[in-house]
């Protein structure tokens, strides 16, 4: 709330946009894992009070249309659609399953969290509430075509479900992200990057399993991953047990102020996803030139291509870890190939996840939905 009252204060929110807030801001537990069950706990409060109160606006405003986008997810249905007006739940997002072949890879804790994560979208899938509100909604965005074909099967119909990727860059940020890299030479390693919060689902445990085998067969590859969570104790151990303490950082920023310039440094963003939406650490990396490696799964392997990077399709930790390792050599024999695909991933990001489409998108939506003309999957 302060951030917002102090964009108005300077003028960096139009007028006509008016916020009203339901319940106070809480602090959350230091440990993420407990924090982001906190946080649903909150979210669910937040859903039994919102209609009441959307109801008492409504009677104010007299709203054309009604959209739900806070936390972007599908487990929790909203109340809006019994407003009696056109309904936009969404962008949704949060569809995606860890695949049971990789659990090894996951701490225990981690892996409990996915098992329980599994069991709780199954019956969520059955809820009532749940399905009433995909049902009613005049449309729901979603950010890649796994979360479509899950939302279509949750509604009962193919129709109002439109792909709408709600992860872009406004022209600054692009422009600040892309800088001029240095001249690759093959006389340092390999410099692979990520970041994100440190949970088992983003596949850091496989990509260390990469390095190692990489290792072994004569390619040096120095990862830093500049980001915290519930993981890092297990992937450190990991670390240190495979022998990469001199070659990998974990839970480290960098030092640097300047972003764009330390992601420059590096010639690879390693991070293979296995549940993942979107993943804007990934497209950061590509926008500064960096080379994607991710797993061929929900939305990284969306948008990177074969011409910008590198997709591994999701088998168990020990296969990708060995394609990965693959594809790591391959880069390191010929260093040209991180000029030409880093040039490439950072055109893909540029011209296919920009403010001003995604902005076209959400304007066609709003038309369609107060017009009730269907929307095109």
């Amino acid at each position: 709330m302060p951030s917002l009252r102090r964009a108005q204060a300077e003028g960096l929110i139009p007028p006509n946009l008016k916020f009203r807030f339901l319940g106070q801001p809480k602090h959350y537990h230091p440990n993420r894992l407990i924090a982001r069950f906190q946080s649903w706990v909150r979210f669910f409060i937040f859903t039994q009070h919102l209609l009441a109160s959307a109801k008492s606006w409504h009677a104010e405003e007299r709203f054309e249309l009604v959209q739900h986008i806070t936390y972007t997810t599908w487990r929790v249905s909203s109340p809006l659609w019994k407003l009696g007006i056109p309904f936009i739940w969404g962008p949704l997002s949060g569809t995606e399953l860890f695949p049971s072949s990789c659990l090894s890879s996951l701490s225990l804790s981690s892996r409990c969290f996915e098992i329980i994560r599994s069991i709780q979208s199954f019956l969520a899938r059955l809820s009532p509430s749940i399905r009433a509100c995909a049902k009613n909604a005049f449309c729901i965005p979603v950010p890649h075509q796994q979360a479509q074909s899950f939302i279509q099967n949750l509604r009962g119909s193919k129709g109002g479900v439109p792909i709408c990727h709600n992860f872009f860059f406004p022209e600054t940020r692009m422009r600040a992200l892309h800088t001029t890299r240095p001249t690759t030479t093959f006389l340092r390693p390999l410099r692979a990057f990520a970041a994100g919060n440190l949970e088992g689902r983003k596949g850091v445990a496989i990509a260390l399993q990469a390095i190692y085998l990489a290792k072994k067969a004569g390619v040096r590859v120095e990862y830093r991953v500049t980001s915290r969570g519930p993981e890092l104790a297990h992937l450190q151990h990991l670390s240190e047990t495979l022998g990469l303490s001199d070659q990998v950082i974990l839970g480290r920023r960098f030092d640097a102020t300047d972003y764009a310039s330390a992601l420059a440094t590096f010639d690879i963003v390693l991070l293979p996803s296995l549940r993942d939406g979107a993943g804007l650490s990934i497209m950061e990396a590509m926008l500064a030139g960096c080379v994607p490696i991710v797993a061929d799964w929900c939305g990284p392997a969306e948008f990177v291509t074969p011409e910008c990077g590198y997709k591994v399709t999701v088998t168990d930790p020990i296969k990708m870890a060995t394609e990965i390792a693959r594809i790591l050599c391959i880069l390191d024999a010929d260093r040209s190939l991180l000029r030409v695909k880093g040039d490439a991933a950072s055109t893909r990001i540029r011209s296919s996840y920009n403010e001003t489409q995604f902005l076209e998108s959400m304007n066609k939506l709003f038309v369609c939905t107060v017009s009730g003309t269907p929307i095109a999957t």
